[in-house]
Parts: C-alpha cells; sequence; structure tokens
C-alpha cells in the first residue's frame, strides 16, 4: 500500500546515497534529508520509498508540502494523504495518532522547510505516539527536534575539466550520466564521446553536479549545440562571479541555471513562466488562460507557450481524468515567484487567481444538485490546493474577507459531500471571524459551518450556530437558507432532545422548502431530514414514504449524492417493516452510487447497511464478514458515524444477531476475514460480486463507450496489474490510475476489479 506516484524519467546515480540512507532510516525513527534546492531530496525519499516498501505493511505515504502555506493544515495533510476521511470532531492530530497507534508504515513529508515549526511539533507528537512509525523528511534544513538524525545530500559529483578525464568518464561520474541521459531523451543518439567529454565535464562542474540544474542544461539541445550550451553557462557565471569561482555557492548556481533557462525563453513563455508561480500546486489550461492570460500574453494563445515550457522542462504534465494539469518544480517556483514579488503586478494576478476559483467554486455550488457530481468531485479535489491558496488570500489581505466569506460558503458541497468536512469546519470558521459583516454571503457561510457542526457530532453547538443564523436568513429573505437551517436545528434537536422536539422544526422545514419548488433541492434535503425523524419517532412506514418522495425529486434532477443517501438511509425502515429484500435493493443501488462517486465514507457506510441486511436475511457469514470489513474501514477514516440513536442500535442488534448465529468462535474467525479486505473487495462481497457473475453484466457493459486510455487501462486490470504497476506501466501517477479505474467502475456499473476482469475477457 502507498502513494508514490510513478516515475517519469529514470533514477540516475545516488546508488552510495541509496544504501546509506535505508541503513539509517532502519536505525533512526526520524530522518532529514537537507541540501540545496534541485539537489535531488524529493527524488531520492521516493526512491528509497519504493525500495523499503515491504519493510512497511501498512504503506508508504507520501505527504507533498510544497504547496501548502498554512501551518494549521499539516495534520490535515498527512490526514489526506492516508486518506483519513473523518467526521469526528477530534483534533486532527487526534485522528491520526490514534489511526496510526498500532501501525507500521512510513510517511515521507516532502518539502517541509516553509513550514518547520508545524512539521516539527506533528513529527514530534506522531512518533511519541507510534511505535510503528517512521517518518522520512525533505528539507533545506533540519526540523530540529530529538532524535532526529539529519543526512545531508551533496549533488552529484562531476569531474574537474581541467583534469584528464579517465575512461568510461561518463559511468564513473553521476552528473555525466545524468547529463547523457536527459540530452538523448530531446536529441535521439547522443552519448558521451572522447569527443565531448570535455565540454559535457565542463558543464557538469560550472552546475556544481546539482541534478536539476543539469537537467534544464540538457534540455536545451534541443535548440542549441552542445558547444554553445557551455558557452552560454561561461557567460553567465562569469557575469555572476566575475572570475571568482570560489564566490558563487550552490545556491547561486541554481539560481544562475534557472535565470539562464528564464532567459532563453520567448516573451511570451517568460511571461507565463512567472504568472504560473502563482498556482498553488497543479493547474489547467483553462486557469492558465483565465490567470495567466491578458497584458501581453492573450489569453486564447496560452496553450503555445504552456506546451514549450513542458517541453524545457519547466514545467511538467500530468494525465489526470479531467485532462492535463500542469506543474513547477518547487525551486523553479520559487525562482518565479521572486520575480513576480519585484513587479507591481503581482496584487492583481493574485486577486486574478482568487477570482476565478472563486468563480469556479460558485459554478460547482449552483450546479452540484445534478447529474455532474462525479467530474465535479473530481475537479474540486484537484484544484484543492488552489482553493486554500485562493482563501488564504482573501482571509489574510485586509480588505478582500467578504470574497473570503463568500468562498468557503460557495464551497459547502465540497466540505460537506466530498469529503472534507474537517478541513470545511476550518475555512468556514476563519472565514466567519475575519468578516461579521451580516450579508448574504454570510448566512450561507454559517449555514454550511452549522450543518458541518453536526456532521462532526457537535450537535449542540449546531443548534447555538443555527439559532442566529436563522435569524440573519430570515432577515435576508432567504427561503432557502431558512429551510436549510430549520432542517439543521430539527437534526440537533433529534440527537440532543428526541423526536418529540425535532418534529416541528422538521415539519416547518418541508413545509418552507415545499414553496420553492416541487423539484427543489431544499425539499429532497428536507423530507430527507423528516424521514429521520419520524423513524427516530417509530414510525418506520411513513419514514419511508418520505425518503421515497425524496429519492424521486433527486433522480428527477439527475442527483446522485443525496439519491444514495437517501437510497442508504431507507434501509432501516424497510427492515423495521419486515421488507429485507426491499431494503437490500435500496442498499446495493446506494453502494453503487457511493462508489461511482469516490465517497470512501459513504460507501463504508452502504456497506455496513447491507450487513445489516444480511443479519437479517439470516446470512450470518456475510454479515460478520462485512461488519469486519468496515470495522477496519472505519478505524482508516476516523470513525464510524453509527454511533447514537437507532443506527447504533441496528448495529449492535446486527453483530449480535450473527455472533449468536454462528457462535463466538466462528464470528470472530469471519469478522478477521472481513477486516482483511480492501475497501474494493468489500464492495465487492457486498454487492455479492463474490461469485463469477461479473459476466453477465457483459452485454450490457459493451454498450457503454470507454475512452482508448480506459480500454488500455482494463486490459492491464484483466491483467492483474495493481493501480500502482498500470501506473508504472504508462507513466502516469498512481492518483491518476486510480482515477481511470474508477470511471471504468463507473461507466461499467461494476464495483469490483475482478468484474472488470471478467467482462474484458469475456467482451475480448
Amino acid at each position: 500500500m502507498n502513494n508514490l506516484p510513478a516515475e517519469f524519467s529514470s533514477f540516475v546515480g545516488r546508488h552510495r546515497e541509496l544504501s546509506e540512507v535505508r541503513r539509517l532510516l532502519s536505525a533512526s525513527r526520524l530522518l532529514t534529508l537537507t541540501g540545496v534546492g534541485g539537489v535531488g531530496k524529493t527524488r531520492l525519499s521516493l526512491r528509497v520509498g519504493t525500495e523499503v516498501r515491504r519493510s512497511f505493511p501498512d504503506g508508504v505515504w507520501l505527504v507533498e508540502l510544497a504547496a501548502l502555506t498554512d501551518q494549521a493544515l499539516v495534520p490535515q495533510a498527512v490526514s489526506d494523504a492516508l486518506a483519513i476521511s473523518s467526521v469526528t470532531p477530534y483534533e486532527p492530530v487526534e485522528v491520526l495518532t490514534d489511526y496510526l497507534a498500532d501501525r507500521r508504515l512510513l510517511l515521507i513529508l516532502d518539502n517541509c522547510e516553509h513550514l518547520l515549526p508545524a512539521c516539527a511539533v506533528l513529527a514530534t507528537e506522531l512518533l511519541r505516539a507510534a511505535p510503528g512509525l517512521r517518518i522520512l523528511a525533505t528539507s533545506r534544513e533540519a526540523l530540529g527536534i530529538p532524535g532526529e538524525y539529519v543526512y545531508p545530500l551533496a549533488p552529484l559529483p562531476a569531474p574537474d575539466p581541467d583534469e584528464p578525464l579517465p575512461d568510461g568518464a561518463s559511468l564513473r561520474y553521476p552528473a555525466l550520466a545524468l547529463f547523457a541521459e536527459r540530452a538523448a531523451a530531446v536529441s535521439p543518439g547522443f552519448t558521451v564521446t572522447s569527443d565531448n567529454a570535455a565540454l559535457v565535464a565542463r558543464v557538469c562542474h560550472r552546475l556544481d553536479g546539482i541534478p536539476l540544474a543539469i537537467e534544464l542544461a540538457a534540455v536545451r539541445l534541443r535548440s542549441l549545440s552542445l558547444a554553445q550550451v557551455a558557452a552560454r553557462l561561461d557567460d553567465r557565471f562569469g557575469l555572476l562571479t566575475t572570475g571568482n569561482r570560489a564566490a558563487l555557492p550552490r545556491h547561486q548556481t541554481l539560481r544562475a541555471a534557472v535565470e539562464w533557462s528564464f532567459d532563453l525563453c520567448t516573451e511570451a513563455e517568460r511571461l507565463l513562466w512567472v504568472r504560473a508561480s502563482v498556482f498553488s500546486g497543479r493547474f489547467d489550461l483553462d486557469a492558465a488562460a483565465a490567470v495567466c492570460g491578458g497584458d501581453g500574453l492573450d489569453p486564447d494563445e496560452v496553450y503555445e507557450p504552456l506546451a514549450n515550457l513542458v517541453e524545457k522542462s519547466v514545467l511538467f504534465a500530468e494525465e489526470h481524468a479531467g485532462g492535463l494539469r500542469y506543474g513547477m518544480l518547487e525551486t523553479v517556483r520559487q525562482s518565479a515567484r521572486e520575480r513576480l514579488c519585484d513587479t507591481p503586478g503581482e496584487a492583481v494576478l493574485r486577486r486574478r487567481h482568487r477570482d476565478h476559483y472563486l468563480e469556479l467554486a460558485e459554478r460547482f455550488h449552483a450546479d452540484w444538485f445534478g447529474p455532474r457530481q462525479p467530474e465535479w468531485t473530481r475537479q474540486m479535489r484537484a484544484e484543492l490546493p488552489n482553493l486554500r491558496q485562493a482563501l488564504g488570500y482573501s482571509l489574510d489581505t485586509p480588505g478582500e474577507e467578504p470574497a473570503g466569506v463568500r468562498l468557503a460558503g460557495a464551497l459547502y458541497y465540497f466540505w460537506y459531500a466530498c469529503g472534507e468536512s474537517r478541513e470545511g469546519r476550518y475555512w468556514t470558521a476563519r472565514a466567519l471571524a475575519a468578516d461579521p459583516y451580516p450579508g448574504p454571503e454570510r448566512v450561507r457561510t454559517l449555514a454550511a459551518y452549522a450543518r458541518l457542526l453536526i456532521l462532526q457530532g457537535v450537535p449542540a453547538v449546531a443548534v447555538d450556530v443555527g439559532r442566529g443564523c436563522l435569524d440573519l436568513a430570515r432577515r435576508m429573505d432567504e427561503p432557502f437558507y431558512v429551510s436549510h437551517l430549520l432542517q439543521t436545528l430539527g437534526l440537533g434537536a433529534l440527537y440532543t432532545a428526541g423526536p418529540a422536539e425535532a418534529l416541528p422544526l422538521l415539519e416547518e422545514a418541508v413545509t418552507v422548502a415545499g414553496k420553492l419548488g416541487p423539484t427543489h433541492p431544499a425539499l429532497a434535503y428536507t423530507t430527507f431530514a423528516l424521514a429521520v425523524g419520524v423513524l427516530f419517532d417509530g414510525d418506520p412506514a411513513r419514514a419511508g414514504e418520505l425518503l421515497a418522495e425524496s429519492q424521486a425529486i433527486c433522480r428527477a434532477s439527475g442527483d446522485r449524492w443525496w439519491l444514495a443517501t437517501a437510497l442508504s438511509a431507507a434501509v432501516l425502515p424497510m427492515l423495521r417493516l419486515g421488507e429485507v429484500d426491499r431494503a437490500g435493493g435500496y442498499g446495493r443501488e446506494a453502494l453503487r452510487t457511493r462508489r461511482a462517486l469516490h465517497d470512501i465514507h459513504g460507501t463504508t457506510a452502504a456497506v455496513e447497511f447491507l450487513a445489516w441486511v444480511d443479519a437479517a436475511d439470516h446470512n450470518p457469514v456475510r454479515a460478520a464478514r462485512l461488519l469486519g470489513a468496515t470495522d477496519r474501514q472505519w478505524r482508516a477514516i476516523g470513525g464510524s458515524p453509527f454511533g447514537a440513536g437507532q443506527w447504533l442500535r441496528e448495529h449492535d442488534a446486527s453483530t449480535a444477531a450473527a455472533r449468536e448465529a454462528l457462535g463466538a468462535a466462528r464470528f470472530g474467525m469471519e469478522f478477521r476475514r472481513g477486516a482483511a479486505m480492501e475497501l474494493d473487495d468489500a464492495v465487492g462481497y457486498a454487492l455479492g460480486d463474490d461469485r463469477p457473475a461479473a459476466v453477465q453484466a457483459h452485454g450490457q457493459a459493451d454498450t457503454v463507450g470507454l475512452t482508448r486510455r480506459e480500454t488500455e487501462i482494463a486490459e492491464l486490470v484483466a491483467g492483474g496489474l495493481s493501480n500502482r504497476e498500470i501506473a508504472t506501466r504508462l507513466m502516469v501517477s498512481q492518483r491518476t490510475a486510480e482515477s481511470h479505474v474508477a470511471n471504468i467502475l463507473s461507466k461499467l456499473g461494476f464495483a469490483s476489479r475482478t468484474q472488470i476482469a471478467a467482462w474484458y475477457v469475456t467482451r475480448r
């Protein structure tokens, strides 16, 4: 298990360093690789992670920190990397320490230098709580905590060009080998020979053996000769050192190499290079045009300089389910940001960046209740680093706070429905504190904050927030939010006081929502909430009717996320009424829908609902296994939502029924078998796909159009390759491979890789 990205180019040299770092990591629980920018700290850490993964049964996990600017979000970044989607009210550090306590895994904290205080505190707490944890950090300076071992990473050895070169110099000197390999990629047939070895050595020596600088120089062989590359570097370094080679420290070496590459770009490429540094993490072509276009760079003509910067290794491109996304190595980005900070246009560009993502968030909010939820979910998750930056800019810049309130509220469905509730609570609370002006945007953000409090299990606080917000929504004449807040108050009362106090509020919420129209999202939401209240009040028949109404509104609008919520909730009233088959039908449809939305939390809940169905349907083995599988998942994502009311009683009753039917020993054995399942396997088992029935759907699936890349990936799945192996084979990131597999499952209506394999084999 890991989330390490596939390598996009070969790993050259560093054999001694690999061996030493592996040895040190076996003896030290915290090892920090330090060195100048571009020296290869990240690349070495990833290769080490790949080589030692068998030593860590619970995986090797990369935490990318370069795009993060908020110290408070470092624990959340680690949770994201580990796919912990907790909805509990506990602090992120508490969730992490609980999750890691009995696990043996390696965390790679990459690019810590700008977040040293938060990284140091978190590493200390995690290492204290989790004896099986080891941390490999990369940073320009040490974390500075007890028990840390610091390994300074030196540049690649390069020969002195003034000395005679030995035979086979390119094999003996990794700097030369790296230059030769990268040069051959842009100039096929290039090799280091006796005729050019001295020039290559001069280039590598000039660049101090810094891998990034060497790669930037090698890629220039696409348009320059080797002699021209060497001569221009001599000119550049001559200006910097005024003849004194010793005056040029290594951080200046890299700066000079980057600036030299910058000077060789066209005006359009230079403009785009500097402006693209405003992005945090990856970005797409539309964002590049909207944010970087104008003022000398035509927005309609951004693609050409963008593609050229990729060719010149200034940017890199990654395949994503929604299309190509572009990124910049952090060292290159920092150089560009220094240039940006020296221009009067920085404030304009940062505001333009914020406005682009604010507009994106508003479109997402308006379009969420409908058929595009899977696409929106993927896109907004990919844009999280840029959304964080837009929020941070708004809330930290005087006068921009109202836009921050608006943005935090526009992301409500992202926080609530896409597994980001903890971070949503953080940003909505910050936004509300930054701008207390009682406008319409504040109503939306307050409503989101109150609902997130309900989701995280603190209903009493949610009720306090909701009461004040309800008054504001009424004064602002916002009927949607009036219904929404009545619903929140009703659910809060349901969990704190009981149905008698909750039902009048929930009934009023439905009445207000009904005035907005028979298919309005508010009516689907409030009808669902009323159904839960009625169920808790002991009327499963009426609860089932109300949930059917909510489902009908969702189906009419093409909504899938709330439909899955209503389908899952319908399982319990059907079980109460003895309609086990209908309960199973609702549960299976909910599970398929949740899985297609990449909703880990909702998927796990849907699997548990089907465990309850199996317990009621006298299938104790299946029930025990599914309960074991969900127990493992709940631990992994920070806690079960079935901790109160009817949900807890049904969970306990299903567990007791399966244990009584099997006996304690057999139940424990089946429970452990379920706990050994990965989530994909548990989903397939819950849907009955443990039998060879996957083939039965292939005729229907043939009518669903997979893209060429998806068909290729389906073939690799059928060949038994894991997501990581697929990523390596196709030279894409593991996350991209996972996204493609999820898309295939969604398009074919399948729930497991076994089904994909069976479908592909039968189709062939």
